[in-house]
């Protein structure tokens, strides 16, 4: 099956019961993850259960090629559904040899399967025995138009009761150029940076936010910590590692925080100390950050900091989990925080 434009996304909201495999590929990786997220979230109840969903990845296939085979054969423990998911780099023949023995029935299977790679060309194999398939699709995943990104934009802020500017529009559509998971996360920064309050986004908002770059996407992650927030936290550092940014720079940006604060508690803890402390002055991000200060005083700013640099000596020995070790750390905080609002 090979649906198109609107009707990939009414099959995504309504998977056909008769499809059991959907290939989401292309070049726009952003709204690959984006759609195969959705799927999996339409396909069994609870996408984050470890006893209902396998994972696989290139790795896993390379070392047991008959990985996928096992797991697409195996019967829920609970006796529910089950999902298999794939995440590819590039084109599989392994993969692609399993599809065609499932498409010919030559191949047990009893969960959904749904595989993510890249963008695959017209001759991949894979791509198209999904497309020429009876119980398979390819849902193919190309970049977004402006128009179609600022309409995404348009239905995120309103759900967070905020509205864009008209002469906004020309500026936050050359801010959203990309894929639709970076999109995403300038959207996110948005919403984050006016805040539940904020009202209309104008072209100076904007302006503030394209200036901030990748130190903002990192605030993003480090605020909600700092702010006793441990579920945003937990989020915006998921967010962030699938943007591709790289957990020993989260760290960094952790002490970079933890020092700016305390140079405003030693700068006098008043208005004047913003600005001597190189922190935020005006509207919701100077908000955010005194109320960020009030839940770290001088003796717990040094418990901070002697975690951030035991976390990144960690993260410097060979074979370190850095994804985990920095989402530890980083929850750690949040819950220390949370105890003290």
């Amino acid at each position: 099956m090979k649906p198109s434009g609107a009707s990939i996304d009414r099959l995504i909201a309504s998977p056909p019961s008769d499809l059991q495999v959907f290939l989401v590929f292309g070049p726009d990786t952003g709204l690959v993850r984006e759609r195969a997220n959705m799927l999996a979230g339409k396909l069994i109840a609870d996408p984050d259960d470890p006893f209902a969903v396998s994972r696989l990845s290139d790795e896993d296939l390379k070392s047991d090629p008959a990985s996928l085979a096992d797991a697409m054969a195996a019967l829920s423990l609970g006796g529910g559904d089950r999902l298999v998911r794939v995440r590819l780099s590039g084109d599989s023949t392994l993969v692609a040899g399993w599809l065609a023995e499932f498409e010919a029935g030559q191949t047990p299977a009893e969960a959904r399967l749904v595989i993510e790679a890249g963008n695959l060309t017209k001759g991949s194999k894979l791509r198209k025995t999904a497309e020429d398939g009876k119980r398979s699709a390819a849902l193919a995943c190309y970049a977004d138009n402006p128009r179609d990104l600022v309409e995404i934009a348009e239905a995120s802020l309103k759900a967070e009761g905020l509205s864009l500017a008209p002469a906004a529009r020309p500026l936050l559509a050359q801010l959203l150029e990309g894929d639709r998971q970076l999109a995403r996360s300038e959207i996110e920064k948005l919403i984050l940076y006016k805040g539940p309050d904020g009202g209309e986004v104008t072209a100076e908002d904007l302006a503030e936010i394209a200036s901030s770059g990748a130190e903002a996407a990192l605030d993003n992650v480090i605020e909600p910590a700092l702010s006793g927030n441990p579920r945003e936290t937990d989020r915006n550092y998921q967010r962030a590692l699938e943007s591709g940014l790289n957990p020993v720079a989260i760290v960094r940006a952790l002490q970079r925080k933890i020092d700016q604060i305390d140079a405003f508690h030693a700068a006098g803890n008043d208005p004047a100390a913003l600005a001597r402390s190189g922190a935020p002055r005006f509207g919701p991000p100077a908000q955010r950050f005194q109320a960020m200060a009030r839940q770290w005083t001088p003796p717990r700013l040094a418990r901070a900091r002697q975690i951030a640099f035991d976390t990144e000596r960690a993260l410097k020995r060979s074979g370190a989990p850095a994804e985990a070790l920095t989402g530890e750390t980083l929850l750690r905080l949040a819950r220390a925080s949370s105890s003290t609002r």
